[in-house]
């Protein structure tokens, strides 16, 4: 490979570095959006990846909303949070400097890998050839893995997942992508329930249905499909040089 197109690699590389410290760095200042609905009923807080982390009622909501509107005052509180973390990701994003690339030493990194190619010394015709089986074998293996993702994906993001308080009171049901479709209380249950009591089995539900999604999620996907076995050579590269013939 000529030098200008090493050069090149390297630089889209640390413009890779460079972007994905940027999008940490927002992700972290819109980490904790909080909001209320328009009555201040009730507040919610989402975490980095933005669900629900947290559920605040406030007292005499009834009052305000009725026993009856709960769920649609959380349904607006987690929206007017959602937004206020979009504008503060965008406003952090466009607010940094470009992020220095990641220092790599290239040389060195070059050097190891010459190094554990050879293995001291040529590799055989046998042992290259190999190599190459394998790899092509694992080339296959991440295109194919690529199509039963893709195709499992919009499936999984739209799929409905819920989840209950441990009193079964209160259920949110949530979609793959993270969305809430629905909260549901027990009515009778509700009408006495003391706020911070609503507001704790309120949570609860939360977790419990991000969970549930969590167990068909996307990582889970991936680990099932012929991709998980890329994925774990990937963060094994010992495994991976080992498969190729790269080293002992």
């Amino acid at each position: 490979m000529s030098d200008d197109r090493v050069d090149h690699l390297r630089a889209l590389a640390g413009e890779g570095a460079a972007l994905a410290g940027q999008a940490r760095a927002a992700e972290q200042r819109a980490s904790g959006a909080i909001a209320t609905d328009r009555t201040g009923a009730v507040t919610v807080t989402l975490d980095d990846e933005g669900r629900v982390s947290g559920v605040a009622v406030a007292p005499g909501w009834r009052r305000l909303i009725g026993s009856l509107a709960l769920d649609q005052a959380v349904i607006e509180a987690i929206g007017a949070a959602s937004q206020r973390r979009l504008e503060a990701w965008g406003e952090a994003y466009a607010e940094q400097a470009p992020a220095p690339a990641a220092g790599i030493d290239h040389d060195a990194f070059a050097q190891r890998l010459q190094a554990a190619a050879s293995g001291g010394g040529p590799m055989s015709v046998e042992d290259s050839e190999v190599a190459l089986r394998e790899l092509l074998a694992l080339v296959e293996s991440i295109d194919q893995g690529l199509d039963e993702v893709s195709d499992a994906l919009a499936g999984a993001l739209s799929a409905t997942y819920t989840g209950r308080s441990p009193d079964r009171k209160v259920q949110v049901t949530v979609t793959g992508g993270g969305d809430v479709t629905a909260i549901g209380y027990d009515r009778q249950w509700l009408l006495e329930a003391h706020e911070i009591n609503v507001a704790r089995q309120t949570a609860a539900a939360f977790r419990a249905a991000y969970q549930e999604a969590g167990r068909h999620g996307v990582r889970e996907m991936i680990a099932g499909s012929r991709l998980g076995e890329a994925q774990q050579l990937a963060q094994d590269p010992l495994a991976l040089a080992r498969r190729l013939r790269l080293t002992d």
